[in-house]
């Protein structure tokens, strides 16, 4: 990466995201993103079901969660309808829509008699109730307010850089819980991550290399039996602006050859 490209991310650095504005975020389920395929489907229906479980119902407009989200209306509009219909080989849909008078807002439910569909409300009302169960689904707390992008049309590297950055900071949080000697790093390779996400190995090579640039997470490389394992651990997040010129380079940037993997 130039010189000068790597100066357009240091002058687009703000201050700590806390001190910047209210927080927004979204969560979501690796298993909701194994059946939809879909980042864009899978933060939807996550903003829906949390609203769901702690009101009994959604009801507000594509253009809200559009907003909330940072995707564009038409991207919601989108998702919503795939939601609303029953994926492939399945009888029933993840979301059922409730006819609503008002002409601006909708009233969407989990579909209970999905059972994804029902697990996710379980697992959203145990959260909200700070509780949890062996069924309880993992739910990865998406920061939305960490990263701001110019035009919404041209998201879809961010967010899933934020769902990456995500399921990272959560791995080691829980890290740091479970060990006896707090450990605040989490290992995985590049394999592993695209695996876990279900997104091409370069995709997810090419979203480390971003939250490398804008310093959301501090990476260190190991090789582990002939395979490169990245040592990630969480460093202090500020709010990122990224242009719409900056999001097409990182996306179509060659292979970052200190993170290849495996080595044979």
């Amino acid at each position: 990466m130039t010189r000068k490209f790597k100066n357009n991310f240091s002058s687009g650095l703000n201050t700590v995201a806390d001190q910047c504005g209210k927080k927004k975020q979204v969560f979501f389920a690796l298993e909701v993103l194994a059946v939809t395929k879909s980042d864009t489907q899978t933060l939807v229906l996550g903003h829906i079901a949390y609203h769901h479980a702690k009101h009994g119902k959604f009801n507000s407009s594509a253009s809200a969660v559009a907003k909330h989200l940072a995707y564009s209306i038409n991207a919601v509009k989108n998702a919503l309808r795939s939601l609303l219909e029953p994926l492939k080989d399945e009888k029933e849909p993840l979301l059922i829509e409730t006819p609503n008078k008002s002409s601006y807002s909708r009233t969407l439910h989990l579909n209970v008699k999905h059972p994804l569909g029902y697990r996710l409300l379980q697992s959203y009302t145990q959260m909200l109730n700070k509780q949890q169960s062996s069924h309880t689904l993992r739910l990865y707390p998406v920061q939305l307010h960490l990263f701001d992008s110019k035009s919404r049309y041209d998201s879809r590297h961010q967010h899933k850089m934020l769902m990456l950055q995500a399921l990272i900071t959560s791995k080691i949080k829980a890290g740091k819980i479970a060990s006896r000697n707090k450990r605040d790093t989490y290992q995985q390779s590049i394999s592993q991550l695209a695996n876990k996400l279900g997104w091409a190995y370069m995709t997810v090579k090419s979203l480390i290399e971003t939250m490398l640039e804008v310093g959301l997470l501090s990476v260190v490389r190991e090789k582990v039996r002939k395979v490169v394992k990245l040592i990630f651990s969480c460093i202090k997040p500020v709010k990122v602006k990224l242009s719409s010129k900056q999001q097409t380079h990182v996306s179509t940037s060659a292979p970052i050859e200190r993170y290849r993997d495996p080595i044979t």
